[in-house]
């Protein structure tokens, strides 16, 4: 994974999070935000591989 992966990442957590706000009942609410929490998951580990294999460039 690689720094773009990170940002598309962030950037699919961030529509979820506008879906949750737009949703029209608590449970797809509770599910975006479910959702947007995995891909900030995502975001941190891409990130954080990213970093590892600077250190050996």
């Amino acid at each position: 994974m690689s720094q773009p992966d990170a940002h598309r990442f962030k950037s699919n957590a961030g529509e979820c999070r506008q879906m949750a706000h737009d949703a029209e009942t608590e449970d797809a609410r509770e599910a975006w935000l479910r959702l947007a929490v995995e891909w900030d998951k995502l975001a941190e580990h891409a990130r954080h591989r990213r970093g590892i294999f600077d250190r050996y460039e």
